[in-house]
């Protein structure tokens, strides 16, 4: 392998590993969100302080997810500095500010209001601590938008102009507004909600299946499934939309992922050739293959996602949850389902567009920085392992958080992996009322 195909393929594992933490967060930071402002909303003392259990269990996982992410973020954007200098240099005007404006976001707004939350459980006032949450939710989706505003720029180059082999931005309303932007935004918003859905239930159904903690998991069993359900339906009916926007401004990808063949194919690398110059401009065949798995996935997991949650209703006398094992292990075989769907998805947008950075402007030959071949396979190791060590770390953190249950203390509890009696005497202080001088604000 040379060093551009090394470069693309450091350049493939990093952002689809980064993207699976990203996916997670914004998911479950949604989902923490809504329950506590639930939560907040409760007049019940007891109903209220068990919102608040489920606010920390599900805030727990968030964290574990978003501190590990981070990690695997700075990853990315080293890869970037080293290995695409000439994307900078002739794009560097476009994409700088959005991704510098994105790191802002992340690394100072979303971290800031974070650490806040996380540590201002009972500090801070309740509406104070519920405007941190919602605080991280809206700077998280903040800067997932300015990274689909560049690459919604790479696949639809628009509001911008060469000037001296440089590109200059001349309209940002356009490149806001950019067609390619929006739909991968509405994209990705069902995708998130279908993965924290789908987690939710996974998580539900594990303890509902051996008798724990009934009352707390139920209701999340239920809310998971319906919000996977959605998430797949609107992640579907997104990616069709999507697919007929493709044909004007990537006429070569919807060939490819539409399967034509014969005059047709050659039609569009006749057409292909008449713009660009001699050369072979259409993607690889296999992308194709990546989005009918894309698609596949995604309509099957619309029409059985919420299958589960009818294992939470009633059931025949004597009938316990635990009886009802294939209704909840489902969420289980669903969830890898999600990251596959996911891994496809990104597959099928970013080389999709080979062999192009910036469709129509910049190949990603011209886009590579002047690496040796011996250089970019050792960063593309030593990032490969590091962003692999992080995900492997990241699951067996959330395995364990989740197994533990919602009494494991990460975010304001005693204790941070309580023993089984240390964790009856707090489940047995959750379900009383605790006393009018330590009572929290919530």
């Amino acid at each position: 392998m040379n060093a551009v195909d090394l470069a693309r393929l450091q350049f493939a594992v990093t952002a689809t590993l980064h993207f699976l933490f990203v996916a997670v967060t914004l998911g479950l930071v949604t989902v923490v969100a809504l329950t506590q402002t639930r939560a907040l909303r409760t007049e019940e003392l007891a109903l209220r302080a068990t919102r608040m259990r489920r606010v920390r269990f599900w805030g727990g996982l968030y964290v574990i997810n978003y501190g590990l992410g981070i990690i695997s973020g700075l990853v990315q954007e080293f890869q970037f500095g080293l290995n695409w200098s000439g994307l900078s240099h002739v794009m560097g005007n476009v994409v700088g500010a959005p991704l510098a404006v994105e790191s802002v976001v992340a690394f100072f707004l979303e971290s800031t209001f974070l650490g806040l939350w996380a540590f201002g459980f009972n500090r801070v006032p309740p509406r104070v601590h519920l405007a941190l949450i919602w605080g991280v939710a809206l700077t998280a989706y903040l800067s997932t938008f300015w990274v689909m505003v560049v690459n919604g720029f790479m696949q639809k180059p628009v509001g911008y102009e060469m000037r001296h082999g440089t590109a200059v931005v001349t309209d940002w309303g356009a490149l806001l507004a950019n067609g390619a932007t929006w739909y991968a935004v509405l994209h990705i918003a069902g995708a998130v909600a279908l993965l924290a859905g789908l987690l939710l239930a996974t998580v539900s159904a594990h303890h509902l299946r051996r008798g724990r903690d009934t009352d707390f998991f139920r209701p999340t069993l239920v809310q998971g499934s319906l919000l996977a359900g959605g998430g797949a339906f609107v992640t579907v009916v997104a990616g069709f939309v999507h697919l007929g926007a493709l044909k004007d401004y990537q006429p070569e990808k919807y060939a490819v992922l539409m399967g034509r063949s014969g005059e047709e194919l050659d039609a569009v690398r006749a057409d292909a050739a008449a713009r660009y110059g001699a050369g072979d401009w259409m993607p690889p065949a296999w992308v194709g293959v990546a989005s009918v798995v894309m698609l596949v996935i995604g309509v099957l997991l619309a029409c059985v996602a919420w299958i589960p949650a009818t294992a939470a209703r009633g059931g025949a006398p004597g009938e316990t949850l635990a009886r009802r094992r294939f209704r909840l292990r489902l969420p289980a075989v669903m969830l890898p389902l999600g990251f596959l769907a996911l891994v496809c998805g990104w597959l099928s947008r970013e080389v999709g567009r080979q062999p192009w950075m910036v469709t129509g402007e910049l190949t990603v030959r011209d886009a590579v920085a002047d690496v040796s071949p011996g250089g970019m396979l050792a960063s593309f190791v030593l990032f490969t392992l590091v962003l692999v060590v992080l995900a492997v770390v990241d699951w067996v953190l959330m395995t364990r958080f989740a197994r533990l249950g919602p009494d494991v203390g990460l975010l304001g509890d005693t204790g941070l992996f309580p023993d089984d009696e240390e964790r009856r005497v707090l489940r047995e202080d959750e379900r009383g009322t605790p006393p009018a001088d330590v009572r929290p604000s919530y």
